[in-house]
């Protein structure tokens, strides 16, 4: 049964929850006990200050910022760990030696390709055996052996194979052109530079924020703060304020940015229509014939699933199986299947249903038709929230059609032992009885079981899903 405030439209704005649960600040209760007192006038008024942005720009700037653990810090440990890194020492001395010069001019020159061609044939089998016939000595090959063995001793060849087997070149391949070397290049270009000495010698300055006079009203702010009254308040005030941040985390999202549908997170289709036929269905009297990618735009972080007169063959799945006909309509639906389950947990999403006479839904399933859950939907003009423990076995929470006509929070809460369907952090009702065990997927979806004139549309902001913490 929908309370009296889902009733009167008494909820809280969507956009007050975005804030609070974005920035996790809220309006302070004011206690009538304390709320007129002097002190607690003074401590708002210092609040005020030491909270707004501008003072807390500065006091970051300011107090906040040192140079050990900052990112100035960190690069320059980096740097000085590069320069001392034996690799790199080994690198730049290898370059600035005359070795790699020479061995660069020799590197694939005539010299080397002839002296590696006569190795190879005289370490062959076939020269082996000419050096033992009567017919070696003077001939062509005898010469070409001579020359070889004149190669092989010249400390120029020597020189040239001992540098390219040795460490040292090794280390010279590995340096030159990496990722670590530029790293190094780029690091020292910038510790060498005005803008870094700058700013560690500001973050040096210890006493750079206690000069200010900020310092003088934040101390009496702090001494404030410690008053036993002003604990008390506070204390009462916010006694549960971060409770939600520290039982749970965050286990789903998609904010819908960027241009498209993220298609590794999203089926387009049922997911049973996915894995066993392969194809887009409908079920029972909807009028829509489900579309892949026609029906569905992502733009301005916004997912519209848009539901317009279209003409379209599909298949429709009944009682006796599927056939193929021809729709009036067409439309989208899109689900977690393959990509995302859970058991437990809170399933939120932020949608504007749209026009209440279509079934635009926000639903969960497992792998059977039950347990199957709409967090919302909208049917005969009404937004409803209803669980289908099995198929002739429901409950609902039904609440008025206005809720479809703009963008709202709904929610599930999902225990062990309790389902509850909230809007804008309002309970539409709680089951207790039949709570599904299994994990279950997300699907978002328009349709129509009645005509409509035009082409409407379910947007959707964000889709999230926590779970406890363990």
């Amino acid at each position: 049964m929908a309370s009296l405030k889902l009733l009167l439209g008494l909820i809280p704005s969507t956009a007050k929850i975005e804030q609070a649960e974005k920035a996790l600040i809220t309006e302070f209760e004011k206690l009538n006990a304390f709320s007129g007192s002097e002190t607690l006038k003074k401590f708002n008024e210092l609040k005020e200050l030491v909270t707004s942005p501008d003072f807390l720009s500065k006091k970051k700037e300011i107090e906040s910022l040192s140079f050990k653990g900052s990112e100035e810090y960190a690069k320059e440990k980096e740097f000085l760990s590069l320069q001392k890194a034996k690799d790199i020492v080994l690198y730049f001395k290898t370059i600035a030696g005359s070795t790699l010069k020479k061995f660069k001019e020799l590197d694939g020159s005539e010299k080397i390709s002839g002296y590696e061609s006569l190795e190879k044939m005289v370490s062959s089998l076939e020269f082996r055996e000419k050096m033992k016939t009567k017919e070696f000595k003077g001939s062509d090959d005898d010469k070409k052996l001579q020359e070889f063995t004149r190669l092989k001793s010249s400390s120029e060849i020597q020189d040239f194979f001992k540098f390219r087997k040795s460490k040292e070149y090794a280390n010279f391949q590995n340096i030159d052109g990496s990722s670590k070397l530029a790293r190094y290049n780029e690091l020292k270009d910038y510790v060498a530079s005005n803008e870094f000495k700058e700013k560690k010698a500001y973050l040096l300055d210890k006493k750079r924020f206690e000069k200010s006079d900020m310092f003088k009203s934040l101390e009496e702010y702090n001494k404030l703060s410690r008053n036993e009254d002003i604990l008390w308040y506070f204390k009462v005030r916010d006694s549960n304020k971060f409770d939600i941040l520290k039982s749970r985390e965050l286990t789903f999202c998609d904010e819908f940015e960027g241009d498209n549908l993220d298609t590794k997170i999203w089926l387009t289709n049922y997911y049973w229509g996915d894995k066993l036929l392969k194809d887009n269905y409908t079920v029972g009297k909807d009028l829509q014939a489900y579309t892949e990618k026609e029906n569905f735009e992502v733009r301005n972080s916004l997912l519209k699933i848009i539901t317009k007169p279209q003409k379209k063959e599909g298949k429709v799945w009944s009682a006796d199986g599927f056939m193929t006909k021809e729709f009036a309509y067409t439309s989208g639906i899109v689900n977690t299947g393959k990509s995302f389950r859970q058991k437990y947990g809170t399933f939120s999403a932020k949608i504007k249903l749209g026009n209440p006479a279509t079934k635009s839904a926000f639903w969960m399933l497992s792998d059977k038709i039950t347990p199957h859950i709409d967090v919302c939907r909208t049917a005969n003009g009404k937004v409803v929230s209803d669980y289908f423990a099995a198929p002739e076995k429901r409950v609902k929470g039904s609440i008025g059609g206005k809720y479809a006509n703009d963008f709202y929070i709904f929610t599930l809460e999902w225990t062990a032992d309790r389902l509850v369907w909230k809007i804008n952090d309002t309970e539409i009702f709680s089951q207790t009885n039949g709570v599904p065990n299994e994990p279950m997927y997300i699907l978002l979806s328009g349709g129509l079981d009645k005509p409509v004139n035009s082409m409407t549309a379910m947007e959707i902001d964000w889709v999230r899903v926590y779970q406890p913490k363990k």
